[in-house]
């Protein structure tokens, strides 16, 4: 009775009618057991809550699976699977038992693609679909079940219940070889409907043969990767990728013939199946096992494919190469090859043609217009928009630098805690499931200090999950000592992209008053003190600190020296600049404590003898015992709170940090000051903090970093010595061009990965975005400081930097950008840049870049016509090295000075020599170059430091601008040594403009630019004078404003404090001379201030006289002698 009952359940099941299989029939409320322990809805969608119908970008970090894994969801959630047979292809002779080749068209959301298969293929899916169902735990059909069925299966073409949700697969069971050839269309409408019924019921949907038969994956129909392309499973052989050499079975390493290269290749490696994607501008493969990407191939100008016998050793065999990598893929069949090769070509030949044609100055990316730009001069400015950028991100951040701090702060002053320091930013975007991506030069340790290893741990630790941080080159692996990754890049969802020459990094915040001094609430000292010998700076001489007696009585001398000079009144008593503050000099317990620590040591304290008597003498020590007793007290008090107020709260601070000691009274930067500026200094900032923190607060050139790990001790003395301000720009640009920097990071990301961790998963490879929708918004940035523009993205590149296979390919785009702007200009050239390395000459001996020699023309052009043009140069006075210029520590600095002066005025090929010797007399009609400096009062004496020039910037006749990383040097032209990035900016939007008083169209971008730094550099900004920056290159403003105040400011400089560099000292021994003698700084003090108060802006001249007489380039018998020229060029 029981068979009975079982055999009929058994024949509900099947079809009657012989000529469709429907076994795929399942109840609308299925619920499908995957595993034994864990059940899921049919229903179930992937979670997408952001843009209903669209999967987001952020989607391909998501954790891989297996191809094979049920749980493999790659459909648009709430989207159906359209199917329509649009073609078919007969061949009898060549496949007799499956004649008929359909393409089959898919719709899917907004992505269309096709594929071709035959019958057999669509009754395997069948077949494996119809073992799936007998897996699963499927009640058996009620009756009215059975009429449903039956219902559904006499409907016909036209009606409505075609395309109802229920509705039955039923596959056909005759072959194609017994269909007649009158028959097709109608097989092909029998096909088209088991198809679109069987893709609306979601078990078979997700089912992986299914996913394999419609050739998607996880990344098809992802909107920001642009069309679904072409993907299936192909075969491909090991070995064929980066840099491939024959090993013989791993015994040998690159030493075989090309042979026993052929022999081993045949020989030792092996075909893996992988699953092979084509999208607008990339190839990729991925690992069907744990479906994670193992290689991006960008396509570029030299993306390639081959095909066949002669080129790949294979009859279906294709070859996929670009500048960077190259595989060998084999097809079941050369039709599945051929279709492979012409879809490729096709995709490559029209969205990729941007990157495989030649572009202007050789560029892997071609101009895009129009382009939302906007420029930042000085890092206050570029950081805090940097800072808004990240804020932002919804998806990837990319982040590449020369260096970075990850403690630097963002925004200043630091009112809000931590919450704008880099970290924690970036630690913030990462606890939302944001990618952080960052590149960092990994230096060499013992001639750099800046310490890569502490940024990656110090960043990583903060989320491991999705901040990821690469250190490159590894020098010994790659053959790399000498040169850096250098660009500076910021990429926030690759929809918006900072560059220029802001590392985020200590030193390079700053704005356009450039202050010297950063002392936070801690006054001025009240006392003048004569400032000979003790102030440091760049114009110094240097005093060893072995020479000063540290006795153990030292500290409490010199308050006791301070209080009897204070009392006795013997010496002058400066009023404090506080408007709101009085302090008396008979009054010490309103002097702060760094008023007392900050005095200058006596060295002969201990000897010193006073004419008080004895008796008031030691009352007198007595006194400022206690006082000082009383003050080291208050002061641990005060700086734990204010350190706090400061600091991470989680920070613990060493008990050898709370002590103050015999040295740290010595070197009182070691206690914490609190963090603020005075209000009537720093009127706009509120609040309680410093604006350079601890390291951040630098003058490199009298020392360089060291012990990074502790980020909030000072470099520096900040009691005598000024900072060395930064002068940097740096540019935003959206869309297309913020693409292109991406897909930079991403080319330079994906070698690393190559090269170092090719197997470690933890370290993906990164997809470019398409180019259809660039959008971006960036409300943090003034409208008006907008504007469209026409960009193009410009690199110095090599093998090693960017993962060439080619050793001998590089892109030096940057130098011919640079020479091209310069040979068109017209009216004038304004440069701004770190290095002026270049020869004017034809013969490329030790210096090889040809700007120098380009600008030479294009100043012999103008005179011979008799036009007018000038070329400004503004450059740091002297290079950023630790050390001093007379001294032994100075031989880098004075090696770079070498090679800045024979390029400027020194030597045949100097380009002022090079003009004078074409019979312009007088070249500063047409070329002049320029530094900055500027002063303040520290602790009531006057100090000035140079302002470090690190801008890498080309202004050509108010219509273009290059800025990037790239110096004017052949470490950054060259393109095989440092690796470097800018943008080449066109304005498309003009105002009226004049140039040697005739209009002349002035680009919004380029004009306001120029304008801006012009105003800054004369001091515009405080003294608001009404000079118009128009018209710079008409006599009236090149000689009478801009020669004059740079003449004025540089004399009046060297009477007050002289420094140097100066044209007065032209030998080391006038130097010594020099520096020995008393500034009027120290001997006049009220006639210094009179005269300081002259000085307009920053402008001064760069002095081409200096040293002049001495030979500059390192002695042979030192380290640096010992260094190839290319180092210093």
């Amino acid at each position: 009775m029981s068979d009975s009952i079982l055999n009929e359940k058994a024949e509900n099941c099947v079809s009657h009618d012989p000529e469709y299989d429907d076994t795929l029939g399942v109840p609308d409320s299925l619920e499908i057991t995957i595993n034994e322990n864990e059940n899921i809805n049919s229903n179930n969608d992937t979670d997408n809550s952001e843009r209903p119908g669209v999967i987001p970008f952020s989607a391909i970090h998501d954790l891989p699976k297996n191809f094979k894994n049920q749980y493999r969801n790659v459909f648009i959630p709430g989207e159906e699977v359209h199917v329509d047979i649009i073609d078919n292809e007969r061949s009898v002779t060549t496949h007799p038992l499956n004649p008929n080749l359909y393409t089959i068209e898919f719709r899917h959301g907004p992505f269309i693609w096709t594929i071709k298969k035959r019958y057999k293929h669509i009754q395997n899916l069948h077949n494996q679909l119809k073992i799936y169902r007998t897996s699963l735990n499927i009640p058996f059909p009620t009756k009215s079940h059975k009429e449903r069925r039956t219902s559904l299966k006499s409907l016909g073409d036209t009606k409505e219940g075609k395309g109802r949700k229920g509705a039955l697969p039923r596959f056909p069971n005759k072959p194609d070889v017994l269909v007649p050839y009158e028959q097709l269309e109608h097989r092909k409408k029998v096909l088209e409907e088991y198809l679109t019924n069987l893709l609306k019921i979601k078990i078979y949907l997700h089912h992986p043969e299914t996913v394999d038969f419609l050739e998607i994956s996880h990344l098809s129909f992802i909107e920001d990767l642009g069309m679904k392309g072409k993907e299936g499973i192909v075969l491909k052989r090991t070995g064929s990728g980066a840099r491939s050499r024959c090993n013989f079975c791993g015994l040998l390493e690159g030493m075989c013939c090309i042979r026993c290269t052929h022999f081993c290749t045949f020989l030792c490696r092996k075909w893996h199946s992988r699953h092979l994607v084509v999208k607008d501008t990339f190839v990729a493969y991925i690992e069907p096992k744990s479906g994670s990407i193992k290689s991006v191939i960008l396509m570029d100008n030299g993306f390639g494919i081959s095909f066949g016998l002669y080129t790949t050793g294979l009859r279906n065999g294709i070859q996929i190469v670009n500048l960077s990598r190259h595989i060998l893929i084999k097809c079941w069949t050369r039709r599945k090859a051929k279709e492979w090769l012409e879809f490729i070509q096709e995709v490559s030949n029209r969205e990729g043609r941007d990157f495989i044609q030649s572009n202007p100055h050789n560029s892997f990316a071609p101009y895009r217009s129009p382009i939302p730009a906007t420029w930042f001069v000085d890092g206050s400015s570029y950081m805090s928009a940097v800072a808004d950028a990240l804020e932002d991100a919804k998806e990837e951040i990319f982040i590449a630098d020369w260096w970075l701090s990850p403690e630097i702060y963002m925004k200043r002053p630091a009112i809000h805690s931590d919450y704008w320091r880099l970290d924690n930013i970036l630690q913030r975007k990462a606890f939302e499931g944001i990618k952080v991506y960052i590149m960092i030069y990994k230096e060499v340790e013992v001639a750099l200090g800046i310490n890569s290893f502490y940024s990656k741990q110090r960043l990583v630790e903060k989320c491991p999950e999705n901040i990821k941080v690469l250190r490159h080159p590894d020098h010994a692996r790659v053959g790399v000592f000498l040169w850096a990754h250098h660009e500076k890049i910021v990429v926030v969802d690759q929809s918006i992209a900072f560059l220029g020459g802001i590392d985020l990094c200590y030193g390079r915040w700053d704005n356009n008053e450039h202050r010297l001094i950063d002392l936070g609430s801690t006054h001025h000292s009240s006392i003048y003190i004569p400032s000979k010998g003790r102030f440091t700076n760049t114009s110094s001489k240097k005093v060893s600190n072995a020479n000063v007696k540290k006795h153990v009585l030292l500290p409490l001398a010199i308050a006791t020296n301070t209080v009897v000079m204070a009392t006795t009144k013997s010496i002058p008593v400066l009023p404090i600049i506080n408007n709101k503050t009085s302090i008396s000099p008979f009054s010490t317990s309103q002097l702060n404590a760094g008023d007392l620590l900050l005095l200058q040591p006596i060295e002969e304290s201990d000897t010193m003898k006073c004419d008080t008597p004895n008796l008031e003498r030691k009352n007198l020590f007595g006194m400022a015992k206690n006082t000082m007793d009383r003050m080291k007290h208050s002061i641990k008090l005060k700086r734990q709170e204010l350190i706090n107020m400061v600091y991470n709260p989680h920070e613990e601070d060493s008990d050898e940090e709370d002590v103050m000691t015999t040295y740290a009274m010595q070197t009182p930067i070691e206690t914490s000051q609190s963090l603020v500026y005075k209000e009537d200094e720093v009127s706009e900032y509120p609040g309680v903090a410093k604006l350079w923190l601890g390291k951040d607060y630098v003058n490199f050139i009298v020392k360089d970093f060291n012990d990074l790990e502790k980020p909030y001790q000072d470099l520096v003395d900040r009691s005598n010595t000024p900072r060395m301000p930064w002068h940097d720009v740096g540019v935003m640009v959206q869309g297309a061009t913020a693409r292109d920097v991406a897909r930079h990071f991403i080319q330079r990301w994906n070698a690393i990965k190559m090269e170092k961790a090719k197997l470690n998963s933890c370290y993906p490879f990164l997809l470019p975005k398409t180019y259809n929708n660039c959008s971006s918004s960036v409300p943090f940035i003034e409208k008006s400081t907008i504007h469209n523009v026409n960009c193009q993205v410009l690199r110095s590149v090599s093998s090693w930097s960017a993962g060439f296979l080619d050793s001998q390919t590089i892109e030096r785009s940057i130098q011919e950008a640079y020479i091209e702007a310069i040979s068109k200009a017209e009216r004038y050239i304004y440069i701004e840049n770190q290095f002026f390395i270049t020869l004017a000459s034809m013969q490329r001996s030790a210096v090889k870049n040809r700007i120098g020699e380009t600008l030479l023309k294009r100043i012999l052009r103008a005179h011979r016509e008799g036009a007018v043009f000038r070329v400004f140069v503004i450059m740091p006075l002297l290079p950023g090295f630790e050390g001093e210029v007379g001294g032994p520590t100075g031989t880098a600095l004075r090696a770079i000075t070498h090679w800045n002066y024979a390029s400027i005025s020194r030597g045949k090929d100097a380009i002022l020599s090079r003009l004078i010797e074409a019979g312009i007399e007088d070249p500063g009609e047409y070329i002049t170059f320029h530094g900055l400096r500027t002063h303040a009062m520290l602790n009531g004496t006057l100090v000035t430091e140079l302002i470090y020039v690190h801008s890498k910037l080309l202004i050509v006749d108010d219509n273009t601008v290059i800025c990037g990383s790239a110096n004017i040097n052949d470490r950054s032209m060259t393109a095989t040594r440092d690796s470097e990035i800018a943008v080449i900016i066109h304005d498309q939007e003009f105002e009226e403009g004049r140039m040697n008083d005739i209009p002349f169209p002035c680009g919004k971008f380029a004009g306001s630019l120029r304008k801006q730094l012009i105003s800054e550099h004369l001091g515009l900004f405080k003294t608001n004078e009404d000079i118009d920056v128009t018209d710079i290159i008409k006599k009236s403003f090149y000689k009478d404003v801009w020669c004059a105040r740079s003449n004025r400011n540089t004399e009046i400089y060297e009477k007050v404090f002289h420094v140097i560099p100066t044209d007065k000292v032209v030998n080391f021994s006038m130097l010594k001379q020099y520096q020995d003698e008393e500034p009027l700084s120290s001997s006049n003090t009220l006639l210094a201030q009179e005269m300081v108060e002259q000085i307009k802006g920053h402008l001064v001249n760069m002095p081409l006289r200096f040293l002049c007489n001495e030979d500059l380039k390192p002695a042979a018998g030192t380290v640096e002698g010992m260094m190839p020229t290319a180092l210093w060029t």
